[in-house]
């Protein structure tokens, strides 16, 4: 894993909606399936093949035998070895035949390691609260939250940054020391490569990511230390939260994003909680004076300066 710095806080920018509120008001966190990332490439690596093609069939035949037993695995390779060889060449003369062979394997093998992982959830968090585009991006154009999450003292097994500079390749020969030689250190790589590798055009994200070994909804791993409230975010929402979390123990802060005049630039404005707790729910304007009495004679006597007995 890429050895940086852990920041004092990692963020998590939201719309409103109902994961938002389960984030808050039950302590949960969303860990999302790779396979549903807006970037296809991200957790998807290809294996490249750095090894003759007899050591390709040498870890092919290891997780075969083990997927599909013997009886199958000879039937599938044969296969292979007929279809590499219907253009008139041979699967082992180095060839056309020998690539078309080692591209059957190199399927399965991808398709093995991407089983693997598939269960697996990954909680995207950034390292700031004022990344214009994350809140463009991910809080609804401004409209939503940016939840800062506490990390002095997480629960995480698996917390790390984003390299923005690795390769989104996974070598056959790094394979066979994984799952052959049972190397547990290319095994680590390996993980890194899969969960923590991203195209360099992402790097304005400055991605901290925590892997779990399942997805879906999960007890939230860090302390909320505070939330933020776009700049377009609705008084509704801001009331809500604040209502929600302003009487904890350790209640987090609140801040009311806005922007600077002389530049694009963010900035934030502390909430005073109190204020928003003091108030109760709004009434609508229809109802609120039902209660009011109105006197048209006593009106009248302060009208005119006398007091109407």
């Amino acid at each position: 894993m890429n050895p940086k710095r852990l920041p004092r806080s990692l963020f998590k920018y939201r719309s409103f909606g109902t994961y938002t509120l389960r984030m808050v008001s039950e302590a949960e966190v969303f860990f999302a399936k790779p396979s549903t990332f807006n970037d296809p490439f991200d957790c998807n690596p290809t294996v490249f093949v750095d090894v003759e093609w007899k050591d390709v069939e040498r870890l092919w035949k290891s997780i075969a035998l083990k997927q599909m037993g013997k009886e199958k695995a000879i039937d599938a390779i044969n296969h292979y070895r007929y279809g590499a060889t219907e253009d008139g060449g041979t699967h082992d003369d180095g060839g056309n035949g020998s690539q078309i062979y080692t591209r059957f394997l190199v399927r399965d093998i991808e398709a093995f390691v991407k089983t693997r992982f598939k269960e697996h959830g990954v909680l995207s968090l950034a390292s700031h609260w004022d990344n214009p585009l994350m809140w463009s991006h991910y809080a609804n154009e401004h409209r939503g939250i940016c939840i800062e999450y506490r990390t002095e003292d997480h629960r995480c097994d698996m917390l790390g940054p984003v390299n923005y500079q690795s390769s989104r390749y996974l070598k056959v020969s790094d394979l066979i020391e994984w799952l052959l030689r049972r190397s547990s250190s290319i095994k680590a790589k390996i993980f890194d490569q899969y969960f923590f590798a991203k195209a360099p055009q992402w790097k304005y994200e400055k991605e901290w990511r925590v892997v779990s070994k399942t997805n879906g909804p999960q007890d939230r791993p860090f302390r909320i230390d505070s939330v933020h409230f776009g700049l377009r975010c609705d008084v509704s929402i801001i009331t809500t939260i604040v209502k929600l979390l302003a009487d904890l123990a350790e209640g987090p802060k609140f801040y009311q994003i806005g922007s600077r005049d002389d530049g694009f630039k963010l900035v934030r404005y502390q909430i005073d909680s109190s204020e928003i707790s003091a108030f109760g729910l709004r009434e609508s304007s229809h109802f609120s004076m039902d209660d009011f009495q109105f006197d048209p004679l006593m009106a009248i006597g302060k009208i005119s300066g006398r007091q109407l007995e």
